[in-house]
């Protein structure tokens, strides 16, 4: 319920923001970075589907649509992080099992909600501990999430209608994350500007 009240009151401010003309702007070529940061990949299936819902959507051609390759959950950025440390968060965490939630506008993007478990939580909890980790800020920093837009120029009303219609198509579809990948990337996470620094195989528990 938390988090659903926190994605409300996101949308709620994009929408006054964009009713006062506060038109959301991204440049591709000009995405700011490199960050190094925790991320997930989405698996290849849930990628497509993502990928599929987001092709029957109207209104969306004058934003940056992010690839399947591109989507992900990120975990934390770790700038600053001494990395020599993380493996110790790392050594007890097991895969990952969300689900799909809504679609839903913040700002800036577009985004697919995922359930947050238990064990996301016990990670973030302890990667915030870590030497030089500083402490996130911002409604989003405990949910979990994946961008499927940047928005660039005007929301316009079939868009909104059309995300409205197909919000809910992956609803409560599984998916496990089961590995983790630290990279140093851009604000979008572009093929051509991400570099995996390491891959972090999450195993089931014995």
């Amino acid at each position: 319920m938390r988090a659903r009240a926190i994605y409300s009151a996101i949308e709620a401010d994009a929408r006054v923001r964009w009713w006062l003309r506060e038109t959301p702007s991204f440049d591709p070529l000009a995405a700011v970075g490199p960050f190094t940061t925790l991320v997930a990949f989405l698996p290849s299936a849930f990628a497509t589907r993502l990928t599929e819902v987001l092709g029957t959507l109207d209104g969306v051609a004058a934003h940056y649509r992010y690839a399947p390759a591109q989507l992900h959950l990120t975990i934390r950025n770790l700038d600053g992080v001494d990395l020599s440390t993380l493996a110790a968060p790392l050594a007890d965490c097991r895969p990952l099992v969300l689900r799909g939630g809504r679609l839903g506008f913040t700002r800036e993007t577009l985004l697919q909600r995922l359930s947050a478990d238990v064990a996301l939580r016990r990670l973030r909890e302890g990667l915030d501990l870590l030497p030089g980790a500083r402490a996130p800020s911002g409604a989003l920093r405990d949910l979990a999430f994946t961008n499927v837009l940047r928005l660039n120029g005007p929301v316009r009303a079939e868009l909104l209608h059309s995300v409205r219609r197909h919000r809910d198509a992956l609803a409560g579809e599984p998916l496990e994350l089961e590995e983790l990948a630290l990279v140093r990337t851009d604000k979008v996470g572009s093929p051509g500007r991400t570099r995996i620094l390491a891959r972090y195989p999450l195993r089931p528990a014995r």
